[in-house]
């Protein structure tokens, strides 16, 4: 993230994420794309499913041009009080193995990890409910924001693509009927242009 351009528009940006503690929407959102009863247990993992999930639907998420809000995180003077704020995860005893089974639902759902995680290992019960649209594959989002989910890698930098380069080069994809932008027609691929042998 960096200060908004005094030049740029005051719209909110297409982002490629998906942010649970900043999430407005209309109702069908969370209709169509509801957060899986199926995966006790998880908190890495729940934005990219509810991202990914939610961009195969043919949804786009934007964020304000500046920051409205932000998270405390237990640093300094806040560690002592923070420390006192009982998590979800204090009683995770009670629900061993849980995790793990949830994180391999969740990776098969979104498919990453194809390779390690086969479709008999994970619980694919009311999978068509808490599954994938139609409309969008995971592979295009993958491809385009430079993740490799096999070998587990994202290229560097991403930020300095989102927000107002994302913004202007994918907007003028957005569809006749203004229902979300036409990534058919994206062939963009980001690529760290700090890494050797790319532009």
């Amino acid at each position: 993230e960096g200060l908004p351009s005094k030049k740029a528009k005051r719209v909110p940006l297409l982002e490629p994420f998906w942010a649970a503690g900043f999430s407005f929407s209309r109702g069908h959102f969370v209709v169509n794309v509801p957060y899986d009863q199926h995966l006790p247990m998880i908190f890495q993992g729940e934005e990219i499913s509810i991202g990914i999930r939610g961009f195969t639907y043919g949804y786009d998420f934007y964020a304000p041009h500046f920051s409205v809000c932000f998270h405390m995180y237990a640093t300094g003077d806040n560690t002592a009080k923070r420390k006192k704020v009982p998590l979800f995860w204090n009683h995770s005893e009670q629900y061993a193995g849980a995790d793990t089974k949830s994180m391999a639902r969740l990776n098969g759902i979104i498919r990453t990890h194809t390779s390690k995680v086969k479709p008999e290992s994970w619980n694919h019960i009311e999978e068509e409910k808490y599954g994938l649209g139609t409309v969008r594959t995971p592979e295009q989002f993958f491809s385009i924001f430079g993740i490799d989910t096999e070998k587990e890698t994202a290229e560097d930098h991403l930020c300095r693509f989102v927000g107002q380069p994302m913004h202007k080069m994918f907007s003028e994809h957005l569809r006749r009927d203004n229902m979300g932008i036409d990534y058919s027609k994206i062939t963009y691929r980001y690529k760290d242009p700090d890494s050797k042998g790319t532009v």
